[in-house]
């Protein structure tokens, strides 16, 4: 397995958060552009990167795929939906371009079908793994070609998870019964506000036996780097070139600064949470601190040989020379074996046994 590429038969094996890029149409229909995207995702550190795959006629029905539309600052992208959306859409050929650029640069390949015949094109890259969105989440025919498809060639599949009850999800899984899927806890709102998020989500996700993650459609990162803390094992972010751009999903894409610094947050976040969750003593990293400010007990007074030794005698003061301060009551009553000078750190050495 490549540094980069993460990806085998098995989403379970890994032991980090992976992070991909959504490119989506941000490409804005350039293959120039949707590679420099590929670029923007490897230099951020992304385990993938993801585009999306449709088939225009299957979208919408005729009534709206040909009604007027026109996207903000691009009047040359057509008069309709129909025409704005086949602007976009990338054939086959630069499909299968972009997986091999991919490939070169070690970092794995995702796509997201919105219909059959748009995953009938994408069995054939051999992608590292299927995404399904929260759009198509309930789209049966589409899930069962989906799940075909993975039981020829086994690759993990994204489920987002979005407009949906308990049945909803059940019926999904149904469908891709004994696939490699990772639950993608996600918000349908563009852009989602961090008080839409509802990141408890995931725990309710998690009951159900798969690994979880979250795709994210906040403008910023603070979300994100929640759902990591939260135990989301996948984080899908999207992100543009230039977030000035027109198209759909610009304004709610991080641009590559900020995609590079989510990745290193989340890497942050991950170090955070290892070593476990129960206190076993001082750790390494605290050890200095222990041994300057810690406190012992130190004797107030001169206490002679063989004297007992009372409370009024003894105090707390660092730095961590002598005994704890919680065996102050062992202490009294004992008796030193030499003399013991004021302002002296008291040790089991210098006590009777």
């Amino acid at each position: 397995m490549s540094k980069r590429r993460r990806l085998g038969r098995r989403f379970a094996d890994l032991d980090e958060v992976y992070v991909i890029g959504e490119a989506g149409n941000n490409h804005n229909g350039e293959l120039a552009r949707a590679r420099a995207l590929i670029d923007a995702a490897v230099n951020s550190g992304c385990h993938a990167v993801k585009f999306q795959k449709r088939d225009i006629g299957q979208m919408f029905t005729d009534d709206i795929l040909d009604a007027p539309f026109q996207v903000d600052g691009a009047p040359d992208w057509g008069s309709t939906q129909r025409t704005v959306r086949e602007h976009l859409e990338l054939s086959a050929d630069e499909f299968a371009a972009l997986r091999d650029y991919a490939r070169d640069l070690e970092i794995d390949f995702i796509a997201t079908p919105f219909d059959c015949p748009s995953a009938q094109v994408l069995a054939g890259l051999e992608m590292d793994a299927w995404k399904i969105s929260s759009h198509s989440f309930t789209d049966l025919p589409l899930l069962e070609a989906v799940a075909a498809h993975c039981r020829l060639r086994p690759v993990p599949v994204f489920l987002s998870v979005s407009m949906a009850d308990e049945d909803d999800v059940r019926s999904a899984l149904g469908a891709l019964a004994g696939l490699d899927v990772v639950l993608m806890h996600c918000v349908s709102s563009y852009p989602m506000r961090a008080e839409d998020a509802r990141l408890g989500y995931l725990e309710w996700l998690r009951a159900f036996g798969y690994p979880v993650g979250f795709s994210d459609h906040e403008t910023g990162t603070l979300v994100a780097s929640a759902a990591v803390a939260l135990g989301a094992r996948v984080i899908e972010k999207h992100f543009t070139l230039d977030r000035t751009l027109p198209g759909f999903d610009h304004t709610l894409s991080l641009e590559p600064e900020g995609l590079r610094g989510l990745v290193r947050d989340i890497g942050k976040i991950k170090a955070a949470l290892s070593g476990g969750d129960v206190r076993t003593g001082v750790l390494p990293c605290e050890r200095r601190t222990f041994n300057d400010r810690r406190k012992s007990l130190v004797s107030t007074q001169l206490i002679p040989c063989g004297t007992p030794i009372t409370p009024d005698m003894l105090t707390t003061k660092g730095p961590n020379r002598g005994l704890e301060p919680k065996l102050i009551r062992k202490v009294v009553g004992t008796r030193p074996v030499a003399d013991i000078p004021a302002g002296t750190h008291i040790t089991a050495a210098a006590l009777e046994a």
